[in-house]
């Protein structure tokens, strides 16, 4: 059975890297377009599906989606990749042991939640961590996290179901910029080739990012790695012992400086954070309108939308993201 994955995956991926460069038609995308959005983890889900039937499932990812649509919010980031396993039958990796406890639902969450999410007038970004890789180590079967699976994973998505876009977030191993910029631009090839967006969340340090060979300055001055970039600013403008480091405006200002070629930007941004005390940034405490001011810098530097980590501070929001997110309906 590993070797017929094995061989699916290369297959797959030199086949739509192929078309994708060649005699395919790529469709236009645009990622141009104001996003507000929510971030659904694997541990968002997996609350809701471990265990559970299809109808109680749906019920559940239908509340999400309705809570996301009230806020004002009009697209969803939904893990279904997590841990070099899937949400969905593939024929590259097994079921996931985090959302499904490796077992078949006997159902297709992921085609019920695309299907969900549009029907609420949702924008669906299938989520994947590409390795696997997190805390240091590759999750699950590691001999899966290679560039070939990963490309042929992310055609399996984009030719199977109707989601807008692939999504990658900040977990990425020490392979080297050029490993992970190859990976990158296949990836890119292939959405393009099938009519979808395909962006990026690094960590918000820029500096961190180069340093693990997530190349940030390429991706944003170079053609054919990306459609959007949305950095993880997960500080307040009152960080630091004194609150009196603009940390959120300074790295606002620092990652629209490496926009060279006009990449849509949109702002990651930290609900989960409002209302609770956080070590050296006492911001989040001080005030309830942190995420509609960073919001609002954003969009004066040229950002053009924001999303927030997590639907589980949606759904059940304290009474600093409740407020936070009153102030940020009305700022955006």
């Amino acid at each position: 059975m590993k070797s017929i994955r094995k061989i699916t995956a290369m297959l797959l991926a030199a086949v739509f890297v192929f078309m994708g460069a060649s005699q395919m038609q790529t469709k236009e995308v645009s990622a141009a377009a104001a996003v507000k959005g929510t971030w659904v983890s694997f541990l968002d889900i997996q609350t809701m599906l471990r265990g559970k039937p299809q109808g109680a499932f749906d019920q559940s990812f239908q509340t999400i989606c309705a809570t996301v649509a009230a806020n004002g919010g009009n697209a969803v980031f939904v893990h279904v990749r997590s841990h070099n396993d899937a949400i969905y039958p593939s024929n590259i990796y097994p079921w996931s042991t985090q959302m499904l406890n490796g077992a078949n639902p006997g159902f297709d969450p992921l085609a019920d939640m695309v299907q969900i999410a549009h029907a609420s007038g949702l924008k669906f970004h299938a989520w994947i961590n590409p390795y696997g890789f997190r805390n240091g180590a590759y999750a699950g079967n590691a001999a899966l996290a290679n560039n070939a699976n990963i490309v042929a994973g992310v055609a399996e998505i984009v030719t199977k179901y109707p989601v807008d876009g692939i999504h990658f977030d900040d977990y990425f191993p020490p392979l080297g910029a050029a490993n992970l910029n190859s990976m990158i631009a296949q990836v890119h090839q292939v959405c393009a080739a099938n009519g979808k967006v395909f962006g990026i969340a690094p960590q918000g340090n820029v500096e961190n990012n180069l340093r693990m060979g997530a190349d940030v300055a390429t991706w944003l001055s170079v053609p054919g790695y990306i459609d959007y970039i949305a950095p993880q600013i997960y500080w307040t403008d009152n960080y630091g012992a004194g609150a009196n480091v603009a940390m959120s405006s300074q790295r606002l200002a620092q990652w629209r400086g490496l926009n060279k070629i006009g990449i849509p930007m949109y702002v990651g941004m930290a609900l989960y954070r409002c209302g609770s005390p956080v070590a050296g940034d006492p911001g989040w405490m001080r005030a309830n309108n942190n995420l509609a001011l960073q919001a609002q810098k954003a969009a004066s530097l040229g950002y053009s939308g924001y999303i927030l980590y997590n639907a589980t501070s949606e759904l059940m929001p304290n009474a600093g993201q409740q407020a936070e997110l009153a102030n940020l309906r009305a700022a955006w």
